[in-house]
């Protein structure tokens, strides 16, 4: 029988070769992402849940999202209530998703870190409402490590990606 250790150090590896692709196919039309940003009055932040144990571990849905808003607001970037959101001409937010697994075998968690920009969108060829379609993302960081602050520096790199994407169509 194959020692449970090396059975989950093989699936973290063969998971995060999967998740490593999607950086890679968007990576090209970053420039033209960038478009869908201009003009923006503010985004809402949405947070992805968190399991439960990788909660009790300390990372947390809220942690995250303040960690996100405080690098907003630093930039001058508006944040919209969830109020505002509704009202907000496009419905403009940014999904955060931290997907994080706990390998039991060896205490590490495997997580892969992906933000979009969602808003609603209105085909050319026919003109009906999209809600909540991705015009812009970055992602695919994938990694294994035993310390959860460096999965919350991953959130924050991709992050910095937005802000930076944003001030490139929106100069303060």
């Amino acid at each position: 029988m194959v020692n449970k250790k090396y059975w989950c150090f093989f699936l973290a590896v063969i998971i995060a070769l999967l998740l490593s692709t999607t950086s890679i196919s968007s990576a090209g039309q970053y420039t033209l992402q960038q478009e869908s940003l201009r003009d923006l009055k503010g985004v809402y932040i949405s947070v992805e849940s968190l399991a439960p144990e990788i909660q009790k571990d300390g990372l947390t849905k809220d942690r995250i999202g303040k960690d996100v808003e405080l690098m907003l607001r630093k930039d001058g970037i508006n944040i919209l209530s969830k109020k505002e959101w509704f009202d907000t001409e496009g419905s403009p937010c940014l999904y955060v998703n931290a997907h994080v697994l706990k390998l039991p075998a060896t205490r590490e968690y495997i997580y892969s870190v992906n933000i979009s920009f969602k808003q609603t969108v209105y085909p050319a060829r026919k003109p009906v409402e999209i809600t909540g379609a991705a015009t812009w993302t970055t992602g695919g960081i994938i990694g294994i490590t035993p310390d959860l602050d460096k999965i919350r520096a991953s959130v924050k790199t991709q992050i910095e990606e937005f802000i930076k994407a944003y001030l490139a169509v929106n100069p303060k």
